[in-house]
Order: structure tokens, then sequence, then C-alpha cells
């Protein structure tokens, strides 16, 4: 049986990696050929996140982790601080990759890439996973209600010229197709309602729909109607795989 690899790319932080750790988990318990290479970025050393990976390879030998150099964020965009940082690592991401994949095409006994599993704030990667010819999912550590939410936003915003700022403080209400009500808007999620996070959404939700499918911490039964809201074709394929919960 030919091996397979998957690089997992979670971003920096305690709750990302573990919610990425135990997804990976899923994966190889289902699939002997399989085994995974986590990519980590950190803003900064936490002893913690060290003792968690510690405890995580000393588990698995499937498993296998990678620290990246530690790049600062631009201080000139303090409000971007994470995408900014996450733009650095790219050229370290793409130089793992190749090794990788080098390695592969070397030795017969190597497992092959497969894809790219990006966490959701992590979508500059995709382009990496592009230049070596792979496919890139993302992980959502969010719910598939907020994935259509995003979805339905960007699809207004883009085809529509729909302003959702422009109601802010008004009774209009949309309807969403994830959502079995009118949603009001004046209570979306507030970082729809400024022009930064208005901005950084819509970015989102475009590279979300450029990937090869999305992975979301949820379940059929908790979320069928946002789950089936995705079966029309307009987006990636949409793979619920919770719930995910972390451990304490």
């Amino acid at each position: 049986m030919k091996k397979a690899e998957l690089v997992f790319i979670p971003a920096p932080g305690m709750s990302h990696l573990v919610s990425t750790v135990e997804v990976a988990k899923l994966l190889v318990d289902r699939d002997e050929r399989l085994s995974i290479t986590f990519l980590i970025m950190k803003l900064r050393s936490y002893s913690k996140i060290d003792s968690f990976i510690d405890s995580v390879s000393a588990a698995s030998i499937r498993f296998r982790f990678i620290d990246l150099p530690e790049d600062e964020p631009d201080p000139n965009n303090p409000d971007n601080a994470l995408f900014s940082f996450v733009e650095t690592q790219k050229p370290y991401i793409k130089e793992e990759v190749s090794k990788l994949v080098s390695l592969s095409d070397s030795s017969p006994g190597s497992p092959t890439l497969v894809g790219l599993v990006l966490d959701m704030f992590c979508t500059p990667m995709i382009e990496v996973a592009n230049e070596f010819g792979v496919p890139s999912y993302i992980f959502l550590t969010s719910g598939a209600t907020l994935l259509g939410l995003l979805f339905h936003i960007q699809a207004l915003h883009g085809e529509q010229k729909v302003d959702p700022m422009e109601f802010k403080d008004s009774g209009a209400e949309l309807i969403v197709p994830c959502l079995a009500n009118p949603y009001p808007v004046k209570v979306l999620p507030s970082f729809l309602l400024n022009k930064e996070g208005l901005s950084i959404a819509l970015a989102q939700a475009r590279r979300f729909r450029e990937s090869n499918g999305i992975i979301v911490n949820t379940f059929e039964e908790l979320e069928s109607r946002a789950i089936n809201s995705f079966s029309n074709g307009n987006t990636p394929p949409v793979y619920p795989v919770g719930p995910n919960v972390e451990p304490q």
C-alpha cells in the first residue's frame, strides 16, 4: 500500500493547534497508510504549546511537528497582525513542503504528499498548495452556519453590491439559505459591521471558495439546514467532522 502524507498548518495559538490535532487523530484512525506533518507557526514561544506537542509526538509515530522560524508581525499594521504574520511564514511553508516532495520523489518508501489542510486564518497557503499541484482544504473551527453566512454576505457584496454596514442600525433582514428564519442585519457578528472586519471576512470567504474542500467542526444532525445549503455546487465540498471538543 502506498503511504500518504497530509500537511496541516494550524494558526498560531493553543486553541487552534489542539483542534487541528484532534481532527488529525480522526483521519489517521481511519486510514493506516496516512501520516501527518504539522508546520507550527509561533508568534512567540509558549511552554504550554511545546509541552502539548511533546505529548502528542510521544503518543503517535504518525505525527510529526516542525517549528517554523519566529518572525514578528508588521508593527505598522497592528489591526491585521495575524494575517501579516501568516504572510511572512509563506516562504518557510514553501521550503518545508518542497523538502517533503523532494523526499517522496527520491525515496520510493516515503509517503506521497496528498494535500495541505489549512487553518481558516491560513488561506494564503492555498497558493503554496497550487504551486506543488496538491489540493488544499480549509479547517474551520467554527460551525457551518457561520460559514454559510460568510458565503452569503460575500455573494451579496460581490454580485448585488450590498453593504451590510449600510443597514447597521435599521430593521432590515436578510434571507440567508443556511438559516430557517430571516436574519436581522443589526445583530450580525460585529466584525461584519465595521469596515476593517468586513473587508477581512469578504477576503476570507473568497479564498475559502478557492479551496478543494472545507472541513467544519460540526455534525449534520446539529446543522442539517446549513450543511444542506452547500449542496448547490456554488461552494467547495463541506465535510462535517464534529463534534470536536477540545480535551481538558
